[in-house]
């Protein structure tokens, strides 16, 4: 893991074709393949870019094996080529416009994680979802995550398929989409657009993202 239970997801682009590089081990410089984190969800958009035959389904074992205290680890989560994760984020914008009306378009901020994602080397892209997942009931969690996927094709009842992915990424809802240049701009802004702008892209781990700027991680 990239540290202690956190409750954070991690968002990786990288030549490792399987889900959760970071229970593998031994995959040199884990750290510059997250593009993205965020605590207690996972972000709209990263779901966005993954359909339900995307998702793997994994068991680790244990760090060490001998310790009594640790049981293996199982794990749903998403795998897409990336050119595939890009187009299916292409494709989930006009139905994430009918299921967020309320709030408005999100294209714009689509583009600044398109952006991430492309100027990352990696093959892959996957979300470790793990930590958000064992908040609550794990089996809930994967089912609601399967259906989100699913309404990104095809929606069915709009009040529901809201609910789930409100569920998924603790956006706060009923109040406009903060601009995508929220953090970039350094805007006015009120906590929840804050909140929200997080809930939608993550935030930096050990990279710049093009959604927040270089200063984070060049300080003067």
């Amino acid at each position: 893991m990239l540290a202690a239970m956190s409750n954070n997801s991690y968002l990786f682009v990288s030549d490792y074709d399987g889900i959760c590089p970071d229970f593998v081990g031994g995959i040199p410089d884990l750290g510059q393949t997250v593009l993205a984190e965020d605590r207690s969800c996972v972000p709209l958009l990263w779901l966005a870019m993954f359909r339900p035959p995307d998702l793997v389904t994994a068991t680790f074992q244990p760090a060490d094996p001998e310790d009594d205290d640790e049981d293996e680890v199982k794990v749903i989560a998403p795998l897409a080529p990336k050119d595939r994760a890009l187009a299916q984020l292409q494709a989930a914008l006009d139905v994430l416009d009918r299921i967020f009306a309320q709030e408005g378009s999100l294209r714009e901020h689509a583009a600044l994680l398109r952006a991430g994602v492309e100027s990352m080397p990696g093959k892959f892209v996957t979300i470790n979802p793990y930590e958000i997942a064992v908040l609550g009931g794990e089996q809930e969690f994967y089912d609601t995550q399967r259906d989100a996927l699913a309404s990104l094709d095809e929606p069915g009842d709009l009040i529901v398929a809201r609910q789930r992915l409100a569920d998924l990424t603790a956006l706060r809802l009923g109040r406009p989409f903060p601009a995508a240049r929220l953090a970039l701009d350094d805007l006015d802004a009120p906590e929840d657009d804050w909140w929200n702008h997080s809930r939608l892209l993550g935030n930096s781990f050990e990279r710049p993202v093009p959604w927040e700027p270089t200063w984070v991680h060049n300080p003067a």
